[in-house]
């Protein structure tokens, strides 16, 4: 009888949904990794870094859903903001915000992307600057030190 129960309460351990294993294996990036020191540096991103973050609310319906109508003319206004990278399992991501008013109403959406390229700031020595996010799979109203939402691996390059 104690065998049965033992595996019983064994057989239910494993029960973690595939997010729950994905963020489980995920938890900790060594900061020695390549990836993590280059994510640490991210700090400017280049006018395409801008537009590809922004793109975020075209490209994904989740996105046109959640601010797609209002993010050229929060950035028209000056009220969007590159927030820079932080690494959330073994996937660097871009963060920004847009905070204002439009049409009589605020507006404040905070969103992060997986960076695909990033380059070296030529000004500041270490530091990095944006050039392409994944914009498919993009988080939105997330901030900072939020958890992994999905299974999201993408390659970072260095140029």
């Amino acid at each position: 009888m104690f065998l049965i129960s033992a595996a019983l309460v064994l057989a239910g351990c494993d029960s973690a949904s595939p997010l729950e294993q994905y963020q489980a294996a995920n938890t900790e990036t060594p900061s020695e990794s390549p990836d993590a020191k280059l994510c640490e540096g991210l700090t400017t991103a280049s006018e395409s870094g801008h537009t590809s973050m922004r793109a975020a609310f075209i490209s994904d319906p989740e996105g046109r859903d959640y601010g797609g109508g209002v993010i050229n003319e929060l950035t028209q206004a000056g009220n969007y903001r590159f927030l820079g990278g932080e690494m959330v399992g073994k996937t660097c991501y871009a963060y920004a915000e847009a905070r204002g008013e439009q049409w009589g109403k605020t507006f404040n959406l905070a969103w992060r992307c997986p960076v695909k390229v990033l380059s070296d700031n030529p000004t500041e020595a270490g530091k990095t600057v944006l050039q392409v996010v994944e914009d498919r799979v993009c988080d939105y109203a997330v901030e900072r030190g939020a958890p992994a939402r999905r299974e999201v691996e993408v390659e970072l390059i260095h140029q």
